[in-house]
């Protein structure tokens, strides 16, 4: 009876597996045509990279997380159809891109399920999501309370110059962090602005503004300022995140530990 019953456990994990397997498309050469049509989430891999089949499992997971989405998770074997690696410019193994509206993002964070999930989160919509009230803006406040985030601030034509810069930038830097914009009305008091229209950043539980060089704001200048403001002052690097950091045109310190849980020390009686 126990043996019969142990066979039943493996089959039931067996088709578990399966399901969540097929869950990942495999893909081949047609993906050249097809990377334009909805939203795909792509691992290249090769197979045999050590790093790809620690990942496999946790893709299948994603896959299972976005079972009921309109995203498409696939993965492509890049020794098969290393042409098509090439045309998306993949250099190591495994890759993770995000492909919508004819634009592709490479994933450069950790490679666990949060992660990567947070990954299509912030890539799949709006790269400026609009915030209505001040409860919205305190939910996203709360929400990335450990992370930088950036905010235009308008009251008026929200198609005007500096929103065009920021609409840009945010397209381009959408992979890192998140980008709103609101009305004046949607700070809490506390926030005290120098000009309207304008950019903030929220981090470190405080705020910061920009300030256009000689009063005019220039594309080089917006992409410049919220690339240094993109992180908070003490964010965990990574070996995803350790190359973009560098790059911020920062002095970088960097303090090594070493993570240890803590040990229940067993009761005496």
């Amino acid at each position: 009876m126990e043996a019969k019953m142990l066979m039943l456990g493996l089959a039931v994990c067996l088709l578990l597996g399966n399901h969540v397997a097929a869950l990942v498309q495999e893909l081949d050469q047609r993906f050249l045509d097809q990377w334009k049509e909805g939203s795909w989430l792509v691992e290249f891999y090769a197979p045999w990279c050590g790093h790809c089949k620690k990942l496999e499992p946790i893709f299948q997971q994603v896959a299972l997380a976005l079972k009921h989405t309109e995203v498409k998770v696939a993965k492509l074997d890049c020794t098969q159809y290393s042409h098509v690696a090439s045309e998306f410019d993949v250099r190591g193994f495994p890759t993770i891109k995000f492909f919508s509206n004819e634009r592709n993002y490479t994933h450069r964070s950790d490679r666990t399920k949060d992660d990567i999930l947070e990954f299509v989160h912030r890539v799949n919509g709006p790269a400026v999501r609009k915030l209505t009230s001040i409860g919205k803006f305190n939910d996203v406040a709360s929400e990335h309370s450990d992370v930088a985030f950036f905010v235009y601030v308008s009251n008026q034509d929200p198609h005007a110059d500096l929103f065009e810069k920021y609409s840009a930038v945010a397209e381009e830097k959408r992979v890192f962090t998140y980008f709103y914009a609101g009305e004046q009305k949607i700070l809490p008091q506390e926030v005290k602005l120098t000009a309207v229209p304008t950019i903030l950043v929220f981090k470190d539980r405080t705020y910061f503004e920009y300030e256009a060089p000689d009063s005019v704001a220039t594309m080089s200048s917006v992409q410049s300022w919220v690339n240094g403001e993109r992180y908070p002052a003490f964010p965990k690097i990574s070996g995803g995140n350790i190359n973009e950091m560098a790059d911020l045109g920062k002095y970088l310190v960097i303090v090594v530990v070493e993570e240890v849980k803590e040990r229940k020390t067993p009761s005496t009686r």
